[in-house]
C-alpha cells in the first residue's frame, strides 16, 4: 500500500513515516492550495475511522516557510512536498525523502544530483571540497549545493540544487530543493531555517526491543522495511565481488581490456519506487539524454522474462555530454514486496560487451 505522510509520533526522532494496515495509521495529506504561513503546517487528519480532533491533529514535524505551497507527493518515495512558483512562472520543487536501511553512498548521491544538473561526476577526493555542515533540527547534517553551468530549464534558465543529508541509524532522510537559480538563491535561508524548524528530539537508540501492535517503532524518523535479505545469483567469472555499500546490497567490478571499467550494483527499494518511467528519466537525466514519456518507454525498453514468473524492464543508454564515452544497461525487477534495480554503468564498449553476462546474472537471480 502506498501512503502519503503517516505520523505516528510528534518528534522526527520517534516518528514512523511509512506503509502499515490503513486502520493502524493515520495520514496526512496536504492541501492542494495551502499557502505555508511560518507556522507548524498541516490540517486535521483522518483516520479508518473519521475525522481526527483537529486539537490532536498529526502535523508535519516542522515549520512551513511563508510562500511555500504544499502539493501532493506523486513520487511513492517522497513522504512531503513543497512548490515555490514566482510571478513570472520561475519554480522550486521541495521535496523529503526518507529511505530505510540502504541509500547510497554520498558520493553516489551528489554525483546522481550533478548529473540531473548536466555536471560532470566527481571522485570521492573532491567530496569534502563540496560538503558543509547544515543543522537539522538537533543534529548535525550534511550540505550540498550545485548549479548548472548551461541553462537547464526552458533552455533559458540556470538550475540549482539544494540539498540536505540527514543520517541516522537504520535512515536517512533527504531534504532537497531543486529549481531556477536565482528564485533558489532567494529562497537558500528559508530553505535552512526550515531544516533547523525540524523536530528530531533527542537522537533516537540505535537498537530497540520490538513496538507492540500498534505503537510507534522507536528507531528512527522512518519506520524501516523488513530486513532485505540478499539473493543468490550466478556471477560472471569476470566480475569481482565488492563491498556493499549504504544502498547497495551488492557491487560488482567489471574490468575490460585498455584500462576499461564498470560497476555493477544491486539495489532493494519498497514496492513503490517511483515506477519505471520516473526511474529511466532519472537515468536519461544523468546521461544528458532527453526525457521520454510511457509511450516512448515501451519503445525504448526490453521485457525480458524471468524464471519464476518475474519480469524485468532493461535499458540500455548511452551517454552524451560530460557522459560521453560512458554506458548504462539497467533492469528493473518489481516483485509484490520490493523493486530490485540492477545497474551496470561504464565504459561504453565494455557494458556493450557485457549485455549478455549481465542478462544470464538477471536470469540466474532467486530471490529469498
Amino acid at each position: 500500500m502506498r501512503c502519503r505522510y503517516v505520523l505516528m509520533g510528534v518528534a522526527v526522532a520517534a516518528v514512523a513515516l511509512g506503509c502499515r494496515r490503513e486502520d493502524d495509521v493515520r495520514v496526512y495529506q496536504a492541501p492542494k492550495d495551502s499557502v505555508g504561513s511560518g507556522t507548524r503546517s498541516g490540517t486535521a487528519a483522518t483516520s479508518a475511522g473519521g475525522p481526527a480532533d483537529p486539537a490532536s491533529a498529526p502535523r508535519p514535524p516542522w515549520i512551513v516557510p511563508d510562500g511555500w505551497i504544499e502539493k501532493p507527493s506523486e513520487s511513492g518515495m517522497r513522504i512531503a512536498s513543497y512548490a515555490v512558483t514566482a510571478p513570472d512562472g520561475r519554480s522550486i520543487d521541495i521535496s523529503v525523502i526518507p529511505l530505510s536501511g540502504p541509500s547510497g553512498s554520498m558520493l553516489e548521491n551528489v554525483n546522481r544530483w550533478r548529473g540531473q544538473a548536466g555536471l560532470a561526476a566527481i571522485t570521492e577526493s573532491d567530496l569534502p571540497k563540496m560538503r558543509q555542515s547544515v543543522k537539522i533540527g538537533d543534529y548535525d547534517g550534511d550540505w550540498y549545493e550545485m548549479v548548472s553551468e548551461k541553462p537547464m530549464i526552458d533552455e533559458r534558465f540556470q538550475s540549482r540544487t539544494l540539498a540536505a543529508v540527514l543520517p541516522l541509524p537504520g535512515t536517512t532522510v533527504f531534504f532537497k530543493a531543486t529549481g531556477e537559480d536565482a528564485l533558489v538563491r532567494e529562497n537558500a535561508d528559508k530553505f535552512k531555517a526550515w531544516l533547523k524548524s525540524v523536530q528530531t528530539g533527542a537522537p533516537a537508540p540505535t537498537a530497540a526491543p520490538p513496538s507492540s501492535a500498534g505503537a510507534a517503532d522507536m528507531r528512527g524518523p522512518v519506520a524501516p522495511p523488513p530486513a532485505t535479505a540478499v539473493p543468490t545469483w550466478e556471477v560472471p567469472a569476470n566480475w569481482k565481488s565488492m563491498p556493499a555499500s549504504t544502498m547497495r546490497l551488492a557491487s560488482f567490478m567489471v574490468s575490460g581490456p585498455n584500462a576499461q571499467a564498470a560497476d555493477l550494483s544491486v539495489v532493494a527499494l519498497g514496492p513503490a519506487a517511483g515506477g519505471a518511467l520516473a526511474n529511466v528519466n532519472r537515468w536519461r537525466g544523468q546521461f544528458e539524454l532527453s526525457l521520454i514519456d510511457e509511450a516512448t518507454l515501451a519503445k525504448t525498453t526490453t521485457a525480458v522474462e524471468l524464471p519464476g514468473g518475474d519480469e524485468a524492464t532493461v535499458v540500455d543508454l548511452e551517454g552524451q555530454g560530460a557522459s560521453a564515452g560512458k554506458r548504462m544497461l539497467a533492469a528493473i525487477v518489481t516483485r509484490p514486496d520490493r523493486t530490485w534495480f540492477y545497474k551496470l554503468t561504464g565504459d561504453n564498449a565494455l557494458v556493450a560487451a557485457e549485455r549478455e553476462p549481465f542478462l544470464r546474472f538477471l536470469k540466474s537471480v532467486k530471490y529469498p
